[in-house]
């Protein structure tokens, strides 16, 4: 099935037809289905803006029949044709089930308000992130740095990444392993130098000596 590339900026989204595109709406340079198609006023041919511009910037005849001074127009019917046309959502492969009209497309997808629950969007708490849209509510719940955390020793509340590496060295719950590696085990920061003045594997100054 012939494919067009979508206009969201991103190059991996192609977008399969249903049904093969009839050949009319090929562009006659890159032979692909025809995206914002312009029609020259020479001889009817259609191609793609992009592909037609450099055409146009460089002053060079019309790529299908030669006439040198090339002059075109948007084809809307055109358009609105290929935007009529079925297609299946870029994501299927990662089990996207929509189908409906290329003109639909950026709806679909769109990162704010779209539908599809496959395309990656970004985390709304701003960590930088991006996560398919299915995955965003157990983004923010448990993986993102940004998200709302209280220390597991104290009731500090801030980000997890604040709480984990700032207030964690300075917690004065956090707990701590003894240096003496006693039987003890951990010990609260804010107790830490008590134990030690107890600990039975403390090394102490002999009074006699």
């Amino acid at each position: 099935l012939k494919m067009a590339a979508s206009e969201l900026g991103n190059a991996d989204y192609e977008w399969e037809f249903i049904e093969p595109p009839a050949a009319d709406f090929d562009c006659e340079m890159c032979h692909n289905v025809l995206r914002e198609p312009f029609l020259t006023t020479c001889c009817g041919s259609h191609f793609c803006q992009a592909c037609v511009d450099p055409v146009v910037k460089e002053g060079k005849p019309c790529p299908s029949c030669g006439e040198g001074e090339l002059t075109m127009i948007l084809d809307k019917k055109t358009r609105r044709k290929i935007f009529s046309l079925d297609v299946r959502c870029p994501m299927w492969r990662r089990g996207c089930k929509w189908v409906g009209e290329l003109g639909d497309r950026s709806d679909h997808l769109d990162e704010k308000d779209g539908d599809c629950q496959f395309v990656d969007v970004s985390c709304s708490n701003a960590c930088g992130g991006r996560v398919q849209r299915r995955e965003l509510p157990t983004h923010l719940k448990q993986a993102c740095p940004k998200r709302a955390y209280v220390c597991d020793y104290c009731p500090f509340e801030a980000t997890f990444d604040v709480v984990t590496t700032q207030h964690w060295p300075v917690c004065g719950y956090f707990p701590l392993p003894c240096p003496n590696k006693c039987d003890v085990g951990r010990v609260e920061r804010q107790n830490l130098e008590q134990h030690l003045k107890e600990c039975s594997l403390q090394e102490v100054e002999c009074d006699f000596s």
